[in-house]
């Protein structure tokens, strides 16, 4: 019979529990060992069985400290925090410029052996070796093979990474500033090139100089002109005002004409025959024909001065004409001259400006090449290399294998935690389970014990 007491104190400390008594409790909770043990067990062999085999390749490259401060400048600055630098090279690893490269690498060894592989960005690990400058690169896959290969492409992608970052001779920059440099420059002085045929510059100082000159020329001439226009149109002038009065005889013009004798002969006749008509006046009347031959005579030979002199003003009229042609012809000389100085202000301006713009990319496209040389001796006196591979990728090795000895290490831990927690539920339970429990809350010996009998069904 078991007895119900609900109250109940702790055991004695001097009191020892039994095998029977160990072996009742074991029994009685006996499903919290079993349930422990057998979730243990299943989830132990759950997580084995479905976890997948896969194939770990790694390798190990040396990465040189210090970075070079500029491509022009060939000492390097040290860096002292080994932490940081070693733990950002970790990450460069997996970096996306990384990767692609990696990806671009696989791409092209596909096309010799004709298998296309890919690299996941999950399945990278990197990990710094100790305390050192050595950097551990691991690639893991299910299958060995492809472990192996995008291993060693991701080792050889990080190093051409780190070699293409550091600051070195940058062929691109140059090349590219100075193909802009040498266009700028032939752009312009094809622009002055041009600019000079059109304008006809060719030494504006020494051009301006000698259009002065030609100005003053031009100026004196045209002063040379206007006096002899001025001198014709006076003797014209006066010659038709002498021409107007009948009682003055026309006076010879001189060297302007080559025939003046031929009107001095008219003159000199003319008066000859009015002295002989006043000889005839005194001798004879003024009806007789001696008079009147004598008159038509005179009227003849003033009609004869008379034309004459109407050809002379015609000369006259005509080297006047010719006169103002030459006058004509030099004014049109000084526009054009002053239009050409008036136009070199601009000129100069537009060719200044030309020439320092051609100076200007001259100069950078100088620079550029001499920069693009000391660029050059410092790549090739400085060595640039900063990454060194220690170890390619290694044989892949297998990982999450099954090991059976660890695998029976759960269950059988699962089972020592179970009786313990068997143990430590029934120590929270108060019920008086056995006879040595009964004497110790009664203080009474027990004289005999009844066991429980189980119902028939």
């Amino acid at each position: 019979m078991k007895p119900d007491i609900t109250t109940a104190t702790m055991p004695a400390a001097g009191q020892r529990a039994t095998a029977r008594e160990f072996l009742s409790v074991v029994f009685r909770r006996r499903w919290i060992i079993l349930g422990l043990f057998l979730v243990t067990t299943a989830t132990v062999l759950t997580v084995a069985f479905t976890t997948p085999l896969v194939y770990v390749s790694s390798g190990r490259v040396m990465i040189r400290r210090g970075e070079q401060q500029s491509a022009l400048i060939p000492d390097r600055h040290i860096m002292n925090d080994w932490e940081t630098e070693l733990g950002s090279e970790v990450e460069t690893v997996k970096s996306y410029p990384v990767l692609q490269r990696t990806r671009e690498l696989l791409n092209e060894r596909a096309q010799a052996d004709g298998r296309r592989l890919g690299v996941n960005a999950a399945q990278v690990d990197a990990e710094v070796m100790g305390k050192s400058n050595v950097l551990g690169i691991a690639y893991q896959d299910g299958d060995p093979e492809v472990a192996q290969k995008v291993c060693d492409a991701l080792i050889h992608a990080y190093i051409e990474y780190r070699q293409g970052s550091e600051l070195r001779y940058p062929e691109r920059f140059f090349e590219t500033e100075t193909a802009k440099a040498a266009a700028g420059l032939q752009h312009w002085t094809e622009l002055r090139r041009e600019f000079a045929n059109q304008a006809g510059v060719v030494d504006l100082p020494e051009q301006r100089r000698n259009l002065i000159s030609q100005q003053t020329s031009l100026d004196m001439r045209r002063t040379e002109v206007m006096a002899d226009l001025a001198e014709a149109q006076t003797q014209q002038r006066i010659m038709r005002e002498l021409e107007k009065n009948p009682d003055i005889d026309m006076p010879t013009i001189g060297q302007l004409y080559s025939n003046e004798s031929a009107l001095v002969e008219i003159k000199r006749r003319i008066v000859e025959q009015q002295g002989r008509i006043a000889q005839l006046r005194e001798r004879y009347r003024e009806e007789s024909p001696e008079i009147q031959n004598a008159g038509v005579t005179l009227q003849t030979l003033r009609d004869m001065l008379k034309r004459e002199v109407s050809a002379r003003l015609q000369m006259s009229q005509s080297r006047i004409e010719v006169v103002q042609a030459r006058k004509a012809v030099i004014d049109r000389d000084i526009e054009v001259v002053e239009a050409e100085l008036e136009a070199m202000p601009n000129k100069e301006s537009r060719l200044g400006e030309i020439d320092r713009q051609v100076a200007t990319w001259k100069t950078r496209y100088d620079a550029l090449a001499e920069k693009s040389n000391q660029a050059k001796i410092n790549k090739n006196t400085d060595n640039s290399i900063i990454v060194y591979l220690l170890n390619p990728a290694g044989a892949p090795k297998a990982r999450n294998t099954r090991d059976y000895v660890r695998l029976a290490l759960a269950p059988a831990f699962s089972l020592v935690v179970g009786i313990g927690l068997a143990f430590f539920i029934d120590g929270l339970d108060l019920t008086v389970h056995t006879a040595g429990q009964a004497e110790e809350e009664i203080d009474l010996p027990v004289l005999a014990a009844i066991t429980e009998r189980r119902r028939s069904g």
